[in-house]
């Protein structure tokens, strides 16, 4: 030992010194001294970042939009299952699902009619029979309870292959619901026509009822 001391030398203390400061000291200072002002933009490229050291929590909050995503980078492994609604596709992208099946037929499906200025069913469909109470009075019974029905009628003509076989100068028609004083009532509507005068005539007319 004493033989070790005579031997040291100012030179081999301060090469020592120098030596500990480059490998602890002076790294330590040379990393806390780099920020991000220090380094090149692009200088630090993907193949320089080891494989998944760059997690969420180092990326600012809406810092990467799609233009900073390499087309077809994201595949299905990469999306959360059940992350993505409707909304988050554009219109179109989206495939139509199969088509569902047929629903049942409304209950007041054409319903509708034609009736001569005689009482008589020209062609209609979901009607029973039609009554003449007098001069323009029409009682149209139907198959179905038609007191809750919106119905329209109007005066006019129609053909039967393809003639003429009746025509109309004008008039009105006026209807009144049966109501639901009776069952046979609720199933039937009267119509009432008359000429441009306001007088009752037996004319032609076309109506048409719906129902739900």
């Amino acid at each position: 030992m004493r033989t070790l001391r005579k031997r040291l030398s100012y030179a081999n203390v301060a090469s020592s010194l120098a030596l500990f400061l480059a490998i602890s000291g002076g790294t330590a200072m040379a990393a806390a001294t780099i920020s991000s002002s220090d380094i090149k933009t692009h200088a630090v490229t993907g193949s320089k970042i080891a494989k998944n050291a760059v997690t969420k929590s180092k990326i600012k909050a809406n810092s990467v939009g799609a233009s900073e995503i390499q087309e077809n980078s994201i595949t299905s492994a990469q999306v959360q299952s059940g992350s993505l609604q409707a909304s988050d596709f554009a219109s179109g992208q989206l495939p139509a699902g199969p088509q569902g099946p047929a629903g049942p037929p409304g209950s007041g499906a054409g319903i509708s009619g034609v009736v001569s200025p005689g009482g008589t069913l020209v062609y209609g469909t979901g009607v029973a029979a039609v009554s003449v109470g007098g001069a323009g009075v029409y009682t149209v019974s139907f198959n179905q309870n038609v007191s809750q029905c919106p119905a329209v009628a109007s005066i006019g003509g129609y053909q039967l292959g393809g003639n003429t076989a009746s025509a109309s100068n004008g008039g009105t028609v006026s209807l009144q619901p049966g109501g639901n004083v009776s069952t046979t009532a609720a199933q039937q509507i009267t119509f009432i026509t008359r000429d441009l005068n306001g007088v009752n005539a037996p004319l032609p007319f076309h109506f048409g009822v719906f129902c739900s």
